[in-house]
């Protein structure tokens, strides 16, 4: 392989371009080609990026100049796409989550083991600041033992039906709250137990198909620390905050209202258009995307040997969880994992 990794992205959707965005800030890495199976989407987002649009995933897959593919399809695709590209000899970046069934990640964790190939999830919040910092102070036993911890997570309202659908996103706790339950089993380990409440209060989608748009979430780690987790696709905003508390400290992070850097523009100065006031710059969007994408490339080229992105057996880990606490919200009882 050259020193620079080619990849194709798989889907033009929203998250598409986020990605497609982050790479512009990429060394050694480029995104050459995309596909979707809406003409126009593919068509619109190879325009504004400079991509070649390809036909389907299958010519991508039998492309020798693709090297990588970063699969940004339908949660209910991930598996069989992932499982595909690696037995095509690609290296592997694919959205959250692995998959929307134990059985289909088994499937994804068979292959990756049978394979050389980098294989990586799309759990930004681990290449987000300060969560790094976070992590190294919780591993290394800086709070000392972990008492509890407490998050808000907001979600925006999806853009399209899927994501409600159990068969086809999972809705908020599986396509949303997925990134906090792989975020605290990293940081406090696993999961004995977990118990959700919630429901459909809000989206007329949401209640036809019986998903909830708002949930609360109880995970006992075997640790004994608590996590406690509300998300929401509600709150007309994203982002989230988070407090841990341990017995010889706690920590706190608040990125819906307090971002590292302030921005202040005054009314009417340079582009019209632009937001005037106060704003603050987002660094799920600035860092967190670019970095894990960042992980990604310099972990295909053999520059990190070290990685801190979630395994194939982490996004199991996390789904399986995530599935406990749809279990729970749905039969309103507790789930001991494993179980």
């Amino acid at each position: 392989m050259s020193d620079l990794v080619r990849v194709a992205l798989v889907g033009a959707g929203r998250i598409a371009r986020v990605h497609a965005e982050a790479y512009r800030s990429v060394a050694r890495g480029r995104l050459t080609a995309c596909t979707d199976p809406v003409a126009e989407a593919s068509q619109a987002l190879a325009a504004d990026y400079g991509l070649t649009v390809a036909l389907d995933l299958e010519s991508i897959l039998a492309d020798p100049d693709v090297d990588a593919v970063l699969i940004a399809s339908p949660n209910a695709l991930h598996a069989d796409q992932t499982v595909a590209a690696i037995e095509a000899g690609k290296h592997v970046f694919c959205q959250k989550p692995i998959s929307l069934t134990l059985a289909d990640a088994d499937r994804v964790l068979a292959a990756a083991a049978a394979s050389d190939r980098v294989i990586q999830f799309g759990f930004m919040l681990r290449f987000t600041p300060p969560i790094p910092d976070l992590a190294a102070r919780v591993h290394g036993g800086e709070l000392g033992r972990i008492i509890t911890s407490r998050a808000s997570v907001f979600g925006w309202e999806p853009t399209g039906d899927w994501f409600y659908d159990p068969a086809q996103g999972g809705g908020v706790i599986l396509d949303t709250l997925v990134h906090f339950g792989d975020l605290v089993l990293w940081l406090f380990g696993p999961a004995e137990r977990v118990s959700a409440v919630g429901g459909a209060y809000v989206l007329d989608t949401a209640k036809r198909m019986g998903s909830p748009d708002n949930a609360t979430v109880t995970v006992t780690h075997a640790s004994g620390a608590v996590s406690d987790m509300y998300v929401t696709w509600t709150g007309g905003h994203g982002n989230f905050d988070f407090q841990v508390y341990g017995t010889d400290g706690s920590t706190e992070m608040d990125l819906v209202h307090n971002q590292v850097s302030r921005v202040f523009r005054k009314p009417g100065a340079g582009d019209p258009d632009a937001t005037s006031g106060w704003s603050y710059p987002d660094l799920v969007w600035t860092y967190g995307y670019r970095g894990e994408q960042q992980h990604f490339v310099d972990r295909v080229l053999g520059l990190e040997d070290a990685p801190i992105a979630s395994s194939p057996a982490e996004a199991r880990a996390a789904l399986e969880l995530m599935l406990a606490a749809q279990r729970s919200l749905d039969e309103r009882r507790v789930v001991e994992l494993g179980r």
